[in-house]
């Protein structure tokens, strides 16, 4: 459930080496705010000292209404609590130049967030869950579907399925790094605990031709939501167990453990910001390269 920032205005397998010194020094806690409802992804605007969280606000596949979105200051204090409403079971956020892209089930919203309005909606009729947003170089927004399965791509004012289900059962954090779309996946054999009977890992898909490589030495090591990119690293997290991974030089080790429910992770600059999603709470932590 991740997003980046990608236009003008910034824009058989085991954990390798878990024991050793991570590349990222484990992160200290600089702050954490309360009092959210589910909140399922926190985005950092790149230009500005903001926060968006989306708040599921319910069951997080409820048609419900009540979802949200809140807008923070950098520093957790809250700016307005329900920022933007109307949606159902919002996660995961992207931004570019003008627009709040916002993941909600089977429909992708899109945010005026200079006036914080809501202004279209447009729905993916055979998507069932849509979940993490991702923007590429050319302002393509590509949306991922983690029950329904394979990837949604926004172009040209149109929301149609790129990758297939057959081709990803269960994908979920979404980030654009070195002209590649990496996905994390939740894992295969879904239950209704949202536990699966293998562990999600991480794949690369080409952004030209669509082909996907999954990374060998980054399969199987859990049930995967957010994902973020630091320098030459990626910080994946672990939704159902409660961890934070780093996936550097081909090698995924644990960071951090955080508690369950970590859901989509985001950064900026020395800072990563986690979303505890039955917690009711943001926690941000300062990084060290």
């Amino acid at each position: 459930m991740t997003s980046v920032f990608k236009k003008a205005i910034c824009s058989t397998v085991t954990i390798l080496s878990c024991a050793t010194q991570t590349a990222i020094a484990t992160p200290e806690i600089a702050w954490s705010q309360s009092g959210f409802d589910q909140p399922e992804s926190v985005l950092a605007h790149p230009g500005e000292p903001l926060l968006y969280v989306s708040n599921i606000n319910g069951s997080p596949t409820e048609l419900n209404s009540k979802g949200y979105i809140s807008l923070l200051s950098d520093d957790g204090s809250i700016i307005q609590h329900v920022w933007v409403n109307g949606m159902d079971a919002p996660k995961g956020m992207a931004m570019d130049a003008d627009y709040l892209y916002v993941a909600d089930m089977q429909r992708l919203h899109i945010i005026d967030y200079k006036q914080g309005k809501l202004i279209r909606s447009i729905t993916a009729e055979t998507s069932t869950m849509l979940n993490d947003i991702t923007i590429d170089d050319a302002g393509i927004v590509y949306i991922s579907d983690l029950t329904g399965g394979g990837i949604y791509r926004y172009r040209n004012n149109t929301l149609t399925q790129w990758i297939s289900s057959d081709q990803l059962p269960h994908p979920n954090g979404l980030t654009v790094k070195d002209g590649a779309l990496i996905v994390a996946t939740w894992g295969e054999g879904m239950k209704e605990d949202f536990s699966t009977a293998t562990l999600g890992g991480l794949v690369s898909i080409n952004l030209e031709t669509g082909t996907l490589s999954p990374y060998k030495s980054a399969q199987q090591f859990g049930n995967l939501d957010g994902i973020a990119s630091v320098g030459d690293s990626l910080l994946i997290s672990d939704w159902l167990n409660g961890k934070i991974f780093e996936f550097k030089n081909n090698t995924v080790q644990l960071l951090m453990e955080t508690g369950k429910h970590a859901a989509d992770i985001s950064t900026k600059g020395e800072y990563l910001y986690i979303p505890m999603m039955f917690s009711q709470r943001i926690e941000a932590y300062k990084i060290q390269p």
